[in-house]
């Protein structure tokens, strides 16, 4: 790469000492041409001078020698111009290749490839066919970022120089970043022909390859498009190629997959609806419903969950389970958290001065978040603006959260429990489960996750697990809260076993904040029936 750049450096300087400023570059040969023109006049006049005595002969000589003068000079700037646009012609043709061809390979790349098929396509029959695949190798970026990039390096220059015999004369090779690409004239793949091709660059490619002394074993992923089926261009193409990589990257690597459309129309969902969601955060357009918490004996809300709710512009209402899982993917989740935060410390703030100041409000705190050192920080300085009573407040982390990154998430959990929060392991049941780790998580209450509700009378061994749950959950002096009560009969057998605290539909579904006070205030068939008429 240094003697690439110094190449490239040095061609730049030439091209530019021969290219100066085009009318003192003009001035300087007009000036040595009247050098020459001057000393030329005056030496081979005194020279003929000395030598020819006649006349005549001397106005003969004359002629004779302002046409040597002519023609010796003519000659003079053609040599001069021929040297120097020859010289142009090699730099530019150097920089043509440098900027159309990979200087490790020696394959065109890229935009030598797009020239090349744009110029196909413009005059192409309409009954014939190419493929462009595009292949990436899988997890290359471990070999530079481990190995270094002259590893790297010479890795796909290996590979490269293996899989040339491999291509047909009437077919293209060509270097993508951290893959090749590859032309081919379908005329030349009839049937399952191209597959086989396939096969052979994947085999080709899956064997040991040894680079000073390291033994590194690669894999490759390629995406086919096929002219004109999926695309009429080269970065229509390309992109298809590369939208069936990412397809087949979502289920596994090592493989070839063809383009297909409807991917592509879901793709290009997914980040219309991730922009619209950006902009819906940005603007505060979320919001939260809250779905209430009772104490079962008395028939009493003691809480309510809060949970994100998002109306998109173009899909409508989005689920949670979409939304939340793409902005997990995407990083939004981090602003998603923040949103929730800052907005249940608010109403916390605002229900401690009415007749709701009682109220817990609980929420879910991601994975991601968990493990945020500035969502953390963001919660420390919301607490102290708002000057809220944090107790009243209740954190949500599952078990998934918490095995993503254990000792962070220990660390973080200690931390918002030192700031005045109840945690609450949300759940529980539905993940790993271990119960050898319920000793030691600095948690207050545990949350059992609905499939064991759902079975409570159906399945005796069911039963009997749960109301081993329940008891371990009083051993160990944690808060017992049961998800997904649905009928009288889950409510009843769960007040049979010492089970306090329910939430499910049977209690309330889901319900905007301008219900929340009459639901507090209203006596329990009341509120049940407008909070299911209100339902979201």
């Amino acid at each position: 790469m240094k003697r690439l750049l110094g190449l490239v450096q040095h061609l730049n300087r030439k091209r530019l000492s021969l290219q100066g400023k085009p009318f003192f570059e003009a001035l300087r040969f007009l000036i040595i041409y009247l050098i020459i023109g001057i000393v030329w006049i005056i030496w081979s006049d005194q020279w003929l001078a000395a030598f020819v005595d006649d006349y005549d002969t001397f106005i003969k000589m004359q002629t004779y020698k302002g046409w040597f003068y002519v023609i010796t000079s003519g000659l003079l700037f053609f040599i001069i111009l021929k040297s120097r646009l020859t010289l142009l012609k090699v730099l530019s043709d150097r920089l043509i290749h440098q900027a159309t061809f990979d200087p490790l390979t020696q394959l065109p790349n890229r935009n030598k490839l797009s020239q090349i098929i744009d110029q196909m396509i413009s005059y192409q029959n309409p009954e014939d066919s190419f493929a462009l695949i595009c292949m990436d190798f899988d997890d290359f970026s471990n070999v530079n970022e481990l190995l270094g990039y002259h590893i790297g390096d010479q890795l796909i220059a290996s590979i490269a120089n293996r899989i040339k015999p491999l291509i047909s004369e009437d077919d293209i090779m060509g270097r993508d970043s951290d893959g090749f690409l590859f032309l081919m004239d379908m005329k030349n793949y009839p049937d399952n022909q191209l597959i086989n091709f396939l096969e052979e660059i994947k085999k080709c490619v899956n064997q040991s390859w040894n680079i000073e002394n390291q033994i590194l074993f690669m894999t490759c992923t390629m995406g086919v498009a096929r002219y004109p089926i999926d695309g009429d261009n080269f970065a229509d193409l390309y992109k298809a190629a590369n939208a069936a990589i990412h397809q087949l990257k979502e289920k596994g690597k090592n493989d070839y997959h063809f383009f297909t459309p409807s991917f592509h129309l879901q793709r290009l969902e997914r980040v219309t609806m991730m922009n619209e969601l950006r902009k819906s955060i940005d603007n505060r357009d979320l919001n939260l419903v809250f779905q209430p918490i009772y104490q079962m004996i008395e028939n009493k809300i003691i809480g309510f969950e809060a949970l994100i709710r998002w109306k998109s512009p173009s899909f409508g209402q989005v689920s949670p389970a979409i939304f939340i899982e793409y902005s997990e993917n995407t990083g939004l989740i981090h602003l998603i958290d923040e949103f929730v935060f800052e907005s249940v410390i608010k109403l916390c703030k605002e229900w401690s001065q009415n007749e709701l100041k009682d109220i817990i409000i609980s929420l879910n705190l991601s994975a991601k978040g968990l493990a945020n050192a500035q969502l953390m920080s963001k919660v420390e300085s919301l607490v102290h603006r708002y000057q809220i009573d944090t107790s009243h407040i209740q954190i949500e982390v599952t078990e998934t959260a918490l095995i993503a990154n254990f000792d962070v998430a220990i660390e973080n959990l200690r931390f918002l429990g030192d700031l005045g929060f109840s945690i609450a392991l949300d759940d529980f049941g539905s993940g790993y489960s271990s119960l050898t780790y319920l000793r030691t998580l600095p948690i207050d209450i545990l949350k059992i996750d609905r499939t064991f509700t759902k079975n409570i009378g159906l399945d005796d061994k069911q039963d009997m697990i749960l109301e081993a749950i329940i008891n371990l959950a009083d051993e160990l002096d944690l808060k017992l809260v049961i998800e997904g009560i649905e009928n009288v009969e889950q409510r009843d057998f769960l007040l049979k076993n010492k089970c306090l605290y329910g939430q499910g539909y049977f209690f309330g579904y889901p319900t905007e904040l301008k219900n929340v006070y009459t639901l507090v205030t209203s006596d329990f068939k009341e509120a049940n029936s407008k909070n299911k008429s209100d339902m979201l």
